[in-house]
């Protein structure tokens, strides 16, 4: 699978991501920190991400049952992942963070109804 580099707006926060195929899979969430946030995700296995530089400026944010870790640096805000609530094992990578790829066209995002988790 091809790996892509990504980074905040700042650029004390890189990543890579592993992703087979960048326009499938991609979903926007309804909760209240999602709706919020307007990004565009993508979930990936936790093995097919890694942070390659700026750990350490990474902010973690969590509510509700505090399953989800939700990740932005500290720096300039931009949120870059999170550990998925739904599946721990997994990570969503906010996809516009992502270098060299177009913005989605909005038919190909899926929406996750957050909004009903308990």
């Amino acid at each position: 699978m091809p790996i892509h580099r990504g980074s905040c707006h700042c650029g004390l926060v890189h990543f890579t991501a592993e992703l087979d195929d960048p326009a499938v899979g991609l979903y926007r969430c309804n909760c209240s920190l999602c709706r919020k946030k307007g990004i565009v995700m993508k979930a990936i296995p936790d093995s097919a991400f890694k942070v390659i530089q700026g750990q350490a400026d990474l902010s973690l944010y969590q509510w509700n049952k505090k399953i989800a870790e939700h990740y932005f640096c500290s720096g300039c805000g931009v949120y870059t992942h999170h550990r998925r609530r739904r599946d721990p094992t997994q990570i969503s990578v906010n996809m516009e963070c992502l270098e060299g790829l177009a913005m989605p066209s909005a038919d190909i995002i899926g929406l996750v109804n957050g909004l009903e988790h308990e």
